[in-house]
Formats: C-alpha cells, sequence, structure tokens
C-alpha cells in the first residue's frame, strides 16, 4: 500500500551528484551506462519506480564495470536513494496510520491514543519537578504544525519543534498549553484530549495534547521567539532538522505505538 501512495512520485537529485555523473560521462570508455546518465542529467530527478530500478542494480552489483557504476551516480546515489527511499516508505506509513486515527470530517472529534505514563514518579517527586506543556496539532489535510525556533533561543535553538513551554505557577498543564498556542501561534483552540505523559529524566515531567485546528493553515501568528512555521507530513519532517523526539511524540499520540 506504501508503494502505491509513492507511484510516479519524482524525486530530485543532488546537484553534487549530477555534476559528479556529468564527469564520468565525460571521462566514460564505451557506451555502457550513458544512456541512462544523459537520461538523469537531462530531467534532474527520478521517479520512485527508476529509484527502485537503480536500487536493484546497486543491491546487486549490476554494473559491468566501474565506470558504469559511476555513471550511474556511484557511492553517493546509492547513498541518497537508500535514504529517500527509507524515510518515504516509512514516512507513508506512518501517515496512513496517522490517517486511521483521525477522522477525515472536520466536524468530527478527535481521537488520540490515550497511553499509561513511561515511569513512576511519586506525587511528591512530581511536585518538585519542571513541568512543560507539548501540543501536537493536526490540520484538515493531517499534516502538523511546527515552529522553527529563533537564533537566540536557550534551548535547541534553529531547530524545528512542536509548540509547547514552561507550566507557569499556579497554571493547569490544559490552561498553560492554550496559552502557549495563542502566545506561539497566535491561534485559539478549546478542544484537546491529553495523549500522554512522559517522566523522562529526574528534571522534567512532559504534557503533551493532541488536537486538530479547523482554520486555515496561514493564520498563524509567530511571535519573537521562532522564526518560522509550516504544517508537514511525516515524511517531509524527516528531512527537517528537529528537536529529539519530535515524531515519536506525533506518532505516539496518534497511532497508539508505544515509546521507548
Amino acid at each position: 500500500m506504501a508503494n502505491q501512495e509513492l507511484y510516479n512520485k519524482n524525486y530530485q537529485i543532488p546537484q553534487d551528484i549530477l555534476k559528479s555523473i556529468g564527469v564520468a560521462k565525460a571521462s566514460a570508455s564505451n557506451k555502457n551506462g550513458i544512456k541512462r546518465a544523459n537520461f538523469i542529467l537531462k530531467n534532474g530527478a527520478l521517479t520512485y519506480q527508476a529509484m527502485k530500478r537503480l536500487k536493484h542494480d546497486f543491491d546487486t552489483n549490476n554494473f559491468i564495470d566501474k565506470s558504469q557504476y559511476a555513471l550511474a551516480g556511484g557511492d553517493a546515489m546509492r547513498n541518497f536513494i537508500n535514504i529517500t527511499l527509507n524515510a518515504d516508505r516509512d514516512g507513508v506509513e506512518t501517515s496512513m496510520e496517522v490517517r486511521r486515527d483521525i477522522h477525515i470530517n472536520p466536524n468530527s472529534e478527535l481521537h488520540a491514543f490515550q497511553t499509561p505514563r513511561l515511569s513512576e514518579v511519586d506525587k511528591k517527586e512530581r511536585n518538585e519537578l519542571q513541568k512543560n506543556v507539548i501540543a501536537v496539532i493536526v490540520d484538515n489535510d493531517n499534516k502538523f504544525l511546527l515552529l522553527k525556533r529563533g537564533k537566540n533561543t536557550s534551548w535547541m535553538s534553529e531547530k524545528w519543534a512542536l509548540l509547547g513551554g514552561k507550566i507557569d505557577k499556579g497554571e493547569t498543564p490544559i490552561k498553560a498549553v492554550k496559552r502557549e498556542i495563542t502566545e506561539e501561534a497566535g491561534l485559539v483552540i478549546d478542544k484537546f484530549i491529553k495523549t500522554f505523559t512522559i517522566h523522562r529524566n529526574t528534571n522534567s515531567v512532559e504534557h503533551i495534547f493532541a488536537c486538530r485546528y479547523d482554520g486555515e493553515p496561514t493564520d498563524v501568528e509567530l511571535n519573537d521567539e521562532n522564526t518560522n512555521y509550516g504544517w508537514y507530513n511525516i515524511s517531509e519532517i524527516e528531512f527537517l532538522d528537529t528537536v529529539p523526539n519530535l515524531v515519536e511524540y506525533i506518532t505516539i499520540a496518534f497511532t497508539g505505538e508505544e515509546y521507548d
């Protein structure tokens, strides 16, 4: 099923690989591989099917000589194909799980998986921990809202992250997540389903909330903490420089997978 969703998708080949193919073509002593090299250079991209065929050639060493291997892009092309196809297949499979767990009907209620706490911390210890909230916000196209942190932020500067922050003294987690969403993105969201709480280390507890935003994706208004925003699916997120555990949080919230 994942392969069907990728069928005919085009992948842009990195410029350094195209350049190496051009160099290999200029010095090629025979015609083996020239036709494919010309096609790649002319189009600058390969379909999913062509990537699969080329992957098969690399995996089975289906090349007559080193020259033909170089004309196919060599080690750089082989690594690019493996990384790209693996990321896309994993992304499609995860996205399919997300779509099964999120109602497409914009008037329907978002159903998030309720997972148990991942570690037991007694009440006294929890009261002394740093407490944070994180919002996993999805739109009607099943894309997730991410913000790019500013250069001068104290934690994980210039990385992409979910919305969230610290819980103020006397504030409940749900009030804190509403406040953070409004402060960071200018959005007002009233309906939440608390998905899970993680005690990741001896210093902090994270309360993760899932919700759907039914408005326009362009409604986002950033504050000074962030420099950019975007709505991304799982396969796209894989190519972003994100804070730790971001994809895992999304996956747990909407597919019910356990997190180690």
